[in-house]
């Protein structure tokens, strides 16, 4: 009988150590105390580094939900110093693996993690010996090692003293060394608490900022001071320059300016800065005036109401029709001799305003969290704040289109600029065609017409490919056109350019993917949008209704998915969109699909609430988005308990979906604590 006992005791030491000898072929680690000394209550920072061999990757310190493959860093039970903060690390490499079939986070080469501590109040003093336990996972092309722990001796030395006071715990996790970032580990140690969060969020580990001028930013400025509020209304103004509703008004602005006549360099640098003076003015006053008489979301309504797609649209058309050269836009005679004795000039400051005015309404039909907040804070009385943070803003938002309203002047002022230089109001003519395309879908949409569905609206934009592609090449000329004696080298690489875009936009036919592109196209779940839309239409809009969005069920009854949540003990994923949302269509086509992505929302009931629209169904939406979340910027997404109660937000368009599959990941890790164990 005793031998039948050694043999599994032999066998478990073999298999022990042959893990241990294959670890060590992967990685080798090492352990050294950067601050080896400190009293009780103080820190001890402890760098943790990684040597791995070719061809094998040793996974990061981020939580990757199911995978077992987190490299974990903790002292010993029973060290004289316990863990402080989240682990550091350097930017991992983010990429697909194929032994899990999702993106995972990695390092090669070598790699080394910052682990700091903070010694016991009750550890003796003198030199002592800790061990740093990491518990980690290598991996190679063709196989995986099974999680090995490494023990790494340190020597610190435990000052005598009294306990120092750590006022700045609570906020060591927000700094990291250059080049450095926060393990997303969620493990503090106020971790056990999570299940008992409050809802507004604010506790240690809950909805860490990104950075995009949300509530907690927005909030932390202001008690920084002044300087601070405005910095991270400049920042974010920046920002927002990335966004893609920001896009379709380079061309307009470049072609506007095109056809305006200055007399001297003053003149152009005047228009200029009136025309950036229109975006500032009217973004900051529209807003704020708009908060005030109809509440915090006033512009998002004004900018997505159909009428004002319409007129928008109308104006990009005209203003093509105008390049194109088959009309000129005439002011009459008595206005213009106004408007001469207001301005000191013939042209005016009128149609510059409107142009201010038309980026305004196009811009805000996707505003960044920081805009929303400010909206809130408006409607609510705060108007000191909200007006200085709306020009900061603004002021950086326009000052790229106040340097495109001087490249025009430019392009006159070279030789021989005639021809060519119709040529290219032609060109932005036919640009202004396909914006104004974005406008008409909007209305579609909102009006649920089911009319230009997104092979339509395609199809339209390869068509105006063609038609730049054919009048580059001389195959057809507009009015103002000198004749074409022959096709000069740039005019051909422009012409095979647009050929080359109409190719790439067929290609997106049948729901196919077109990237960034994808922000101004109709929804590829086109049919769900125009069912939703049209709830709102159908008495009141309050008939909540479920039914199929990709691979998905999407609720668009915020109750309804309430219910089901209670029934599948499931958390709730929350999408506040909008029909006319630009970066809620590019969340949509180029976060959402991604695998890793579609597989966390298979645990969460999921539910679409426009915010957008006219009805009933959508003026409660916005009531709950704002009153819940202290915001109205498009997109937001939240997680909640299936009682309602908030889990964690995520604010706005990334290009890093690894953030946003953190935060799904975040939202069920905080859901599973908050559950009995039988509940799972």
């Amino acid at each position: 009988m005793k031998r039948l006992t050694v043999f599994p005791l032999i066998a478990l030491v073999l298999l022990t150590a042959t893990s241990l000898l294959q670890a060590q072929e992967a990685a080798t680690w090492s352990a050294k105390a950067v601050t080896a000394s400190a009293a009780p209550g103080g820190t001890i920072e402890v760098k943790v580094t990684a040597k791995i061999n070719d061809g094998w990757h040793v996974y990061s310190a981020t939580v990757m939900e199911d995978l077992p493959v987190t490299t974990t860093i903790e002292f010993a039970e029973g060290a004289p110093i316990t863990r402080k903060g989240k682990v550091k690390q350097p930017k991992p490499v983010v990429k697909h693996d194929p032994n899990f079939g999702v993106d995972t986070e990695y390092f090669e080469d070598n790699v080394t993690f910052t682990l700091t501590g903070k010694v016991k109040a009750n550890a003796k003093p003198g030199k002592q010996k800790v061990t740093v336990e990491v518990t980690f996972m290598a991996c190679n092309d063709r196989m995986c090692l099974p999680p090995t722990l490494v023990e790494l001796p340190i020597d610190i030395t435990i000052e005598e003293g009294s306990a120092v006071a750590d006022d700045a715990e609570a906020t060591d996790d927000a700094t990291a060394d250059a080049g450095e970032e926060l393990a997303s580990d969620g493990d503090e140690t106020d971790d056990a608490s999570a299940a008992g969060a409050e809802e507004d969020g604010d506790e240690a580990g809950d909805d860490e900022s990104l950075g995009y001028g949300d509530e907690r930013d927005v909030e932390k400025a202001k008690e920084e001071g002044l300087w601070a509020y405005i910095g991270l209304a400049m920042s974010v103004g920046a920002l927002a320059l990335l966004t893609p509703c920001v896009f379709p008004m380079i061309p307009i602005t470049v072609s506007f300016f095109t056809k305006r006549e200055a007399a001297s360099r003053f003149q152009v640098v005047r228009d200029a800065s009136i025309y950036s003076f229109g975006i500032i003015f009217t973004f900051t006053g529209l807003g704020i005036l708009l908060a005030l008489i109809f509440g915090a979301s006033g512009i998002n309504q004004f900018a997505a109401n159909p009428w004002m797609n319409i007129l928008i649209a109308l104006v990009f058309i005209v203003f093509a029709l105008n390049l194109f050269g088959l009309f000129e836009i005439v002011v009459p005679s008595g206005i213009l001799t106004k408007l001469t004795v207001a301005s000191g000039s013939g042209k005016g400051i009128a149609s510059l305003l409107l142009m201010g005015l038309t980026f305004t309404l196009t811009s805000f039909t996707c505003t960044v969290p920081f805009v929303g907040t400010v909206m809130v804070a408006a409607a609510k009385g705060e108007i000191w704040w909200s007006i200085v943070g709306m020009l900061a803003f603004s002021s950086v938002f326009a000052l790229p289109f106040f340097l495109l309203a001087l490249f025009p002047s430019w392009l006159k002022s070279m030789p021989k600029s005639g021809g060519w230089l119709n040529s290219v109001k032609v060109v932005m003519g036919f640009l202004e065609f396909a914006a104004a395309m974005k406008f008409l879908s909007n209305v579609d949409l909102i009006w649920s017409m089911g009319i230009l569905s997104r092979d339509l609206f395609l199809s339209f934009w390869v068509g105006i490919g063609v038609l730049i592609s054919l009048y580059l090449l001389g195959k057809f000329l507009l009015p103002h056109d000198s004749p074409l004696e022959k096709v000069g080298v740039f005019r051909m690489i422009w012409a095979m350019f647009f050929v080359g875009i109409s190719v790439y936009l067929f290609t997106g036919l049948n729901d196919k993917p077109l990237g960034e592109l994808d922000a101004f196209l109709p929804p590829m779940n086109y049919s769900e949008t125009i069912h939703a839309a049209s709830l709102g239409a159908m008495t009141g809009g309050i008939t909540p209704s479920t039914h199929e969005g990709g691979e998905e069920n999407w609720y668009s009854d915020y109750n309804t998915a309430l219910q089901a949540a209670a029934e599948q003990v499931k958390p709730i994923f929350v999408d506040f969109t909008g029909f006319a949302c630009t970066n809620c269509r590019w969340m949509e086509a180029n976060v959402f699909p991604r695998r890793d992505v579609k597989a966390l929302f298979e645990d969460y009931i999921l539910v679409r609430l426009y915010t957008d629209g006219q009805g009933e169904l959508y003026d409660r939406n916005r009531e709950f988005q704002e009153e819940r979340f202290g915001t109205v910027a498009l997109p937001l997404y939240v997680t909640l308990q299936p009682d309602g109660e908030h889990i964690n937000s995520f604010p706005g368009l990334t290009r890093k979906p690894q953030e946003f599959v953190r935060f799904l990941q975040e939202g069920l890790k905080k859901f599973r604590a908050a559950q009995p164990v039988a509940a799972l």
